[in-house]
Protein backbone atom coordinates (compact mmCIF):
# COMPACT_ATOMS: atom_id res chain seq x y z
CA UNK A 1 0.00 0.00 0.00
CA UNK A 2 1.36 3.35 -0.99
CA UNK A 3 1.58 6.42 1.23
CA UNK A 4 -1.41 8.62 1.91
CA UNK A 5 -1.07 11.90 0.03
CA UNK A 6 -0.87 13.84 3.30
CA UNK A 7 2.07 11.75 4.56
CA UNK A 8 3.84 12.00 1.22
CA UNK A 9 3.40 15.77 1.18
CA UNK A 10 4.77 16.08 4.72
CA UNK A 11 7.86 14.08 3.77
CA UNK A 12 8.35 16.02 0.54
CA UNK A 13 8.04 19.38 2.33
CA UNK A 14 10.67 18.20 4.81
CA UNK A 15 12.87 17.20 1.87
CA UNK A 16 12.50 20.67 0.30
CA UNK A 17 13.53 22.33 3.57
CA UNK A 18 16.50 20.03 4.09
CA UNK A 19 17.77 20.64 0.54
CA UNK A 20 17.88 24.40 1.10
CA UNK A 21 14.74 25.64 -0.60
CA UNK A 22 13.69 29.13 0.53
CA UNK A 23 10.89 29.57 3.05
CA UNK A 24 8.80 31.20 0.34
CA UNK A 25 9.27 28.25 -2.03
CA UNK A 26 8.35 25.78 0.70
CA UNK A 27 5.32 27.86 1.72
CA UNK A 28 4.04 28.05 -1.86
CA UNK A 29 4.55 24.32 -2.40
CA UNK A 30 2.65 23.51 0.81
CA UNK A 31 -0.22 25.74 -0.32
CA UNK A 32 -0.42 24.05 -3.73
CA UNK A 33 -0.38 20.56 -2.22
CA UNK A 34 -3.07 21.55 0.30
CA UNK A 35 -5.23 22.84 -2.55
CA UNK A 36 -4.84 19.52 -4.38
CA UNK A 37 -5.82 17.55 -1.27
CA UNK A 38 -8.78 19.84 -0.64
CA UNK A 39 -10.09 19.26 -4.15
CA UNK A 40 -9.28 15.56 -4.53
CA UNK A 41 -9.80 14.41 -0.93
CA UNK A 42 -7.64 14.10 2.18
CA UNK A 43 -7.71 10.29 2.27
CA UNK A 44 -6.30 9.70 -1.20
CA UNK A 45 -2.97 7.95 -1.69
CA UNK A 46 -0.14 8.62 -4.08
CA UNK A 47 -1.06 5.53 -6.06
CA UNK A 48 -4.64 6.70 -6.59
CA UNK A 49 -3.39 8.95 -9.38
CA UNK A 50 -1.82 6.92 -12.15
CA UNK A 51 -2.90 8.55 -15.40
CA UNK A 52 -3.69 12.02 -16.69
CA UNK A 53 -7.34 11.03 -16.73
CA UNK A 54 -7.17 10.77 -12.94
CA UNK A 55 -6.13 14.45 -12.82
CA UNK A 56 -8.97 15.82 -15.00
CA UNK A 57 -11.31 16.51 -12.02
CA UNK A 58 -8.53 18.57 -10.42
CA UNK A 59 -8.03 20.64 -13.58
CA UNK A 60 -11.79 21.12 -13.86
CA UNK A 61 -12.02 22.38 -10.27
CA UNK A 62 -9.17 24.86 -10.79
CA UNK A 63 -10.77 26.21 -13.96
CA UNK A 64 -14.16 26.48 -12.27
CA UNK A 65 -12.48 28.41 -9.44
CA UNK A 66 -11.20 31.02 -11.89
CA UNK A 67 -7.55 29.93 -12.06
CA UNK A 68 -5.74 31.18 -15.14
CA UNK A 69 -3.75 28.71 -17.32
CA UNK A 70 -0.41 30.09 -16.09
CA UNK A 71 -1.46 29.52 -12.47
CA UNK A 72 -2.73 26.02 -13.25
CA UNK A 73 0.59 25.13 -14.89
CA UNK A 74 2.37 26.46 -11.82
CA UNK A 75 0.29 24.13 -9.61
CA UNK A 76 0.95 21.21 -11.96
CA UNK A 77 4.69 21.87 -11.81
CA UNK A 78 4.69 21.56 -8.01
CA UNK A 79 2.77 18.28 -8.17
CA UNK A 80 5.06 17.00 -10.90
CA UNK A 81 7.97 17.68 -8.54
CA UNK A 82 6.21 15.79 -5.76
CA UNK A 83 5.80 12.70 -7.94
CA UNK A 84 9.35 12.93 -9.32
CA UNK A 85 10.54 12.87 -5.71
CA UNK A 86 8.21 9.95 -4.93
CA UNK A 87 9.61 7.98 -7.88
CA UNK A 88 13.17 8.64 -6.70
CA UNK A 89 12.15 7.37 -3.25
CA UNK A 90 10.60 4.23 -4.82
CA UNK A 91 7.16 5.15 -3.49
CA UNK A 92 5.50 5.02 -6.92
CA UNK A 93 6.54 4.06 -10.43
CA UNK A 94 4.54 6.65 -12.37
CA UNK A 95 4.08 10.40 -12.63
CA UNK A 96 0.59 11.37 -13.88
CA UNK A 97 1.76 14.99 -14.14
CA UNK A 98 4.62 14.20 -16.54
CA UNK A 99 4.50 16.74 -19.41
CA UNK A 100 0.97 17.71 -18.35
CA UNK A 101 0.30 21.38 -19.09
CA UNK A 102 -2.67 23.45 -20.15
CA UNK A 103 -2.48 25.77 -23.12
CA UNK A 104 -1.64 29.38 -22.33
CA UNK A 105 -3.04 31.95 -24.72
CA UNK A 106 -1.18 35.26 -24.70
CA UNK A 107 -3.38 38.09 -23.51
CA UNK A 108 -3.64 41.32 -25.47
CA UNK A 109 -2.53 44.63 -23.95
CA UNK A 110 -6.13 45.81 -23.90
CA UNK A 111 -6.92 43.04 -21.42
CA UNK A 112 -4.51 44.49 -18.85
CA UNK A 113 -6.39 47.25 -16.98
CA UNK A 114 -4.56 50.52 -16.47
CA UNK A 115 -3.28 51.44 -12.99
CA UNK A 116 -6.05 54.05 -12.82
CA UNK A 117 -8.70 51.38 -13.51
CA UNK A 118 -7.17 49.02 -10.96
CA UNK A 119 -7.02 51.81 -8.38
CA UNK A 120 -10.76 52.32 -8.89
CA UNK A 121 -11.29 48.60 -8.35
CA UNK A 122 -9.22 48.60 -5.16
CA UNK A 123 -11.02 51.67 -3.81
CA UNK A 124 -14.30 49.73 -4.11
CA UNK A 125 -13.05 47.27 -1.46
CA UNK A 126 -14.44 48.13 1.99
CA UNK A 127 -11.72 46.62 4.18
CA UNK A 128 -8.69 48.91 4.79
CA UNK A 129 -6.53 45.81 5.22
CA UNK A 130 -7.22 44.37 1.76
CA UNK A 131 -7.43 47.79 0.14
CA UNK A 132 -3.99 48.77 1.40
CA UNK A 133 -2.51 45.33 0.66
CA UNK A 134 -3.56 45.50 -3.00
CA UNK A 135 -2.60 49.16 -3.38
CA UNK A 136 0.84 48.30 -2.03
CA UNK A 137 1.17 45.45 -4.50
CA UNK A 138 0.08 47.66 -7.42
CA UNK A 139 2.67 50.34 -6.59
CA UNK A 140 5.58 47.97 -5.90
CA UNK A 141 4.98 45.17 -8.40
CA UNK A 142 5.62 42.61 -5.66
CA UNK A 143 4.28 39.08 -5.82
CA UNK A 144 1.26 38.39 -3.63
CA UNK A 145 3.23 36.02 -1.39
CA UNK A 146 6.01 38.58 -1.01
CA UNK A 147 3.49 41.11 0.32
CA UNK A 148 1.82 38.48 2.52
CA UNK A 149 5.18 37.62 4.13
CA UNK A 150 6.36 41.22 4.41
CA UNK A 151 7.41 42.12 7.97
CA UNK A 152 7.29 45.56 9.56
CA UNK A 153 11.06 45.77 9.87
CA UNK A 154 11.39 45.31 6.10
CA UNK A 155 9.83 48.73 5.45
CA UNK A 156 12.12 51.71 5.97
CA UNK A 157 9.85 54.75 5.92
CA UNK A 158 12.73 57.14 6.52
CA UNK A 159 14.51 56.01 3.35
CA UNK A 160 11.22 55.12 1.62
CA UNK A 161 12.43 51.62 0.78
CA UNK A 162 10.87 48.17 1.11
CA UNK A 163 13.27 45.24 1.41
CA UNK A 164 12.13 41.96 -0.14
CA UNK A 165 14.14 39.27 1.63
CA UNK A 166 12.02 36.23 0.77
CA UNK A 167 11.42 36.02 -2.97
CA UNK A 168 10.55 33.32 -5.46
CA UNK A 169 14.07 33.36 -6.90
CA UNK A 170 15.72 33.52 -3.48
CA UNK A 171 17.41 36.79 -4.47
CA UNK A 172 16.78 39.70 -2.06
CA UNK A 173 16.02 43.12 -3.52
CA UNK A 174 14.85 46.57 -2.50
CA UNK A 175 12.06 48.64 -4.03
CA UNK A 176 11.69 52.41 -3.57
CA UNK A 177 8.31 53.67 -2.38
CA UNK A 178 6.78 56.41 -4.50
CA UNK A 179 5.05 59.37 -2.85
CA UNK A 180 1.56 57.91 -3.16
CA UNK A 181 2.26 54.51 -1.64
CA UNK A 182 4.49 56.09 1.02
CA UNK A 183 1.50 58.12 2.22
CA UNK A 184 -0.84 55.14 2.03
CA UNK A 185 1.40 52.73 3.93
CA UNK A 186 2.34 55.34 6.55
CA UNK A 187 -1.33 56.02 7.31
CA UNK A 188 -2.09 52.31 7.38
CA UNK A 189 0.72 51.51 9.82
CA UNK A 190 -0.15 54.43 12.10
CA UNK A 191 -3.93 54.19 12.09
CA UNK A 192 -5.39 51.14 10.35
CA UNK A 193 -3.18 48.09 10.95
CA UNK A 194 -4.74 45.39 13.13
CA UNK A 195 -3.71 45.61 16.78
CA UNK A 196 -2.33 42.10 17.02
CA UNK A 197 1.02 40.73 18.09
CA UNK A 198 2.49 39.94 14.71
CA UNK A 199 5.63 40.74 12.72
CA UNK A 200 3.65 40.97 9.48
CA UNK A 201 2.65 44.25 7.87
CA UNK A 202 -0.67 42.71 6.83
CA UNK A 203 -1.50 40.16 9.55
CA UNK A 204 -4.57 37.97 9.82
CA UNK A 205 -6.93 38.43 12.77
CA UNK A 206 -4.76 35.95 14.71
CA UNK A 207 -1.48 37.57 13.68
CA UNK A 208 -0.56 34.90 11.12
CA UNK A 209 -0.19 35.12 7.34
CA UNK A 210 -3.22 36.63 5.64
CA UNK A 211 -5.18 34.24 3.38
CA UNK A 212 -4.21 34.42 -0.29
CA UNK A 213 -7.59 33.15 -1.47
CA UNK A 214 -9.46 35.82 0.51
CA UNK A 215 -7.31 38.58 -0.96
CA UNK A 216 -8.08 37.46 -4.51
CA UNK A 217 -11.76 37.05 -3.68
CA UNK A 218 -12.02 40.67 -2.54
CA UNK A 219 -10.21 41.85 -5.67
CA UNK A 220 -12.20 39.68 -8.07
CA UNK A 221 -15.54 40.71 -6.58
CA UNK A 222 -14.65 44.41 -6.80
CA UNK A 223 -13.31 44.05 -10.35
CA UNK A 224 -16.53 42.46 -11.58
CA UNK A 225 -18.49 45.34 -10.06
CA UNK A 226 -16.22 48.09 -11.45
CA UNK A 227 -14.82 46.64 -14.69
CA UNK A 228 -17.38 43.98 -15.52
CA UNK A 229 -14.83 41.16 -15.51
CA UNK A 230 -12.60 39.48 -12.88
CA UNK A 231 -8.91 40.12 -12.28
CA UNK A 232 -6.49 38.56 -9.81
CA UNK A 233 -3.64 39.95 -7.76
CA UNK A 234 -1.18 38.81 -10.44
CA UNK A 235 -2.85 41.28 -12.82
CA UNK A 236 -1.50 44.06 -10.59
CA UNK A 237 2.03 42.86 -11.27
CA UNK A 238 1.39 42.84 -15.02
CA UNK A 239 -0.12 46.33 -14.86
CA UNK A 240 2.84 47.64 -12.83
CA UNK A 241 5.28 46.30 -15.43
CA UNK A 242 3.36 47.41 -18.52
CA UNK A 243 2.76 50.91 -17.15
CA UNK A 244 6.43 51.49 -16.31
CA UNK A 245 7.48 50.10 -19.68
CA UNK A 246 5.06 52.53 -21.34
CA UNK A 247 6.77 55.31 -19.39
CA UNK A 248 10.15 54.35 -20.81
CA UNK A 249 11.60 52.26 -17.96
CA UNK A 250 14.21 49.84 -19.32
CA UNK A 251 13.75 46.08 -19.13
CA UNK A 252 16.87 45.69 -16.98
CA UNK A 253 15.42 48.09 -14.40
CA UNK A 254 12.08 46.30 -14.50
CA UNK A 255 13.84 42.97 -13.94
CA UNK A 256 15.46 44.37 -10.80
CA UNK A 257 12.17 45.76 -9.49
CA UNK A 258 10.28 42.52 -10.19
CA UNK A 259 13.00 40.25 -8.84
CA UNK A 260 13.41 38.26 -12.04
CA UNK A 261 16.54 36.17 -12.47
CA UNK A 262 16.27 36.33 -16.28
CA UNK A 263 15.25 39.32 -18.49
CA UNK A 264 13.20 36.94 -20.66
CA UNK A 265 10.87 36.44 -17.71
CA UNK A 266 10.26 40.19 -17.54
CA UNK A 267 9.35 40.29 -21.22
CA UNK A 268 6.41 37.98 -20.55
CA UNK A 269 4.98 40.66 -18.27
CA UNK A 270 5.27 43.46 -20.82
CA UNK A 271 2.26 44.09 -23.04
CA UNK A 272 3.27 46.30 -25.98
CA UNK A 273 0.25 48.41 -26.84
CA UNK A 274 -0.86 49.06 -30.42
CA UNK A 275 -0.17 52.80 -30.20
CA UNK A 276 3.47 52.03 -29.35
CA UNK A 277 3.75 49.86 -32.45
CA UNK A 278 2.25 52.64 -34.55
CA UNK A 279 4.61 55.23 -33.07
CA UNK A 280 7.53 52.94 -33.84
CA UNK A 281 6.77 52.52 -37.55
CA UNK A 282 5.97 56.23 -37.95
CA UNK A 283 9.59 56.98 -37.06
CA UNK A 284 10.76 55.40 -40.30
CA UNK A 285 11.62 58.05 -42.87
CA UNK A 286 13.35 57.75 -46.24
CA UNK A 287 14.82 61.25 -46.18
Amino acid sequence: MTLHMKDAVDQHIHYLRMTGKSNNTVSQAAYKFARFQQIMGDERTLDDFKTRQDIIPYLGALRSGGCQPVTINNYLSALRGLYDWAIAEHLVTHNPFHQLRVKVTARQASEIPSPRQLSAVIEAIDSPLYRTFLTFQLHTGMRINEVRMLTCDAINLKERIVYVLESKTGKPRKIPLNDQIYTVISTYLDEERRLVDSPYVFPSARGALICKTTINRHLTTAAIEVLGYPVTSHTLRHAFTTHLYDKGVMETTLSELLGHAEPKTTRRYIRVRENHLRDAVERLTLD
